[in-house]
């Protein structure tokens, strides 16, 4: 929904075309905003499927925009929902915890986990026996050992392989760690669908809707108070807090992870990022607008950004500049 307020996503400049050159054919918005048909196409059916845009007419893919100041106040609403969604994910995981501490009417199904290395032994019982899925929240601090790594890896390799699915949301840290991002990069191209937080507020380790594995406060306490959640409400709710998580992250590909960038794809998002116009970029590189528009689109798509500055940001992260 953002996307339409940036003039630099393919929802914004048609949307921006239509409010300041008025009603306009398809093919004269290709032209003006300098996009593919495609994708024009593409972005007139998500802004009229948001009532953003109506086709004048049954059949004559001529367009016009609805007023700005009704963008606006969608893209408020949805922001302001989104807020709301992620106070309630904290409120909810910090009942859960101290629910789960005080064992108040869950006792039956949590237990704790007193020692790192049956964490560790706990950990891969949980992948063996899961079925359908794994879902994972994965951030710092770690305390496994190297082969503790690799054998995880070598556990994950195998269940994929038997048609369990993994989700896994990794913190933004996982950039700062090459180890870490490699076997990340690694698991994604063997099919792991993998996700991205800023921050994570526990490790939480689900297999199926059968048993958890949670770590409430690994900054504070390190691996004290991990708990073991057998099926049960609190379970329900755990997985509740992970596929809201999941839909407030960011996806990531195993091309994305993998992929390099060009030279002329890495000046082009340091000239972008500084807040260069397509113009300028062109003119800097000595390309086309139509090349520098085209190459955006692709980037911002590549790298999973909305706006010339995330871009920059990402591939910063990822260390491709």
């Amino acid at each position: 929904m953002l996307d339409v307020l940036a003039a630099d996503s393919d929802q914004g400049r048609v949307y921006r075309a239509l409010t300041t050159r008025g009603r306009l054919h398809r093919e004269f918005l290709a032209h003006d905003t300098g996009l593919p048909p495609a994708a024009v196409r593409k972005a007139l059916r998500e802004l009229a499927e948001l009532d953003l845009v109506v086709e004048a007419g049954a059949g004559t893919d001529r367009w016009e925009a609805a007023p700005p100041v009704q963008a606006m106040s969608m893209v408020l609403r949805e922001e302001e929902s989104r807020r709301l969604k992620l106070w309630q994910v904290g409120a909810e995981l910090d009942r859960l915890y101290h629910q789960a501490r005080r064992g108040t009417g869950c006792s039956r199904h949590v237990e704790p986990v007193e020692h790192p290395a049956r964490l560790i032994m706990l950990t891969s019982r949980l992948q063996d026996k899961a079925t359908g899925q794994v879902r994972w929240l994965d951030r710092p601090p770690y305390y496994s050992k190297p082969h503790d790594f690799r054998a995880q890896e070598e556990i994950q390799a195998g269940r994929m392989a038997a048609g369990v699915r993994y989700r896994t949301i990794y913190s933004q840290n996982v950039y700062d760690d090459p180890e870490l991002f490699a076997a990340m990069t690694r698991m994604a191209d063997l099919g792991e669908n993998v996700r991205l937080l800023s921050e994570l507020p526990v490790k939480l380790t689900i297999g199926d809707d059968q048993i958890a594995l949670l770590v409430p406060e690994p900054d504070r306490t390190g691996l004290d108070g991990a708990l073991v959640v057998h099926a049960s409400g609190l379970l329900n709710a755990l997985s509740g807090l992970f596929e809201t998580l999941w839909t407030l992250a960011m996806p990531v590909s195993a091309e994305t992870a993998q992929d390099q960038l060009s030279d002329r794809d890495r000046s082009i998002i340091m000239l972008m990022a500084a807040g260069a116009t397509d113009e300028a970029i062109a003119r800097r590189l000595h390309l086309s607008r139509r090349t520098v528009v085209r190459r955006i689109a692709a980037l911002l798509d590549q790298l999973g950004a909305t706006t010339r500055f995330q871009a920059g940001v990402q591939a910063a992260k990822r260390g491709l500049l």
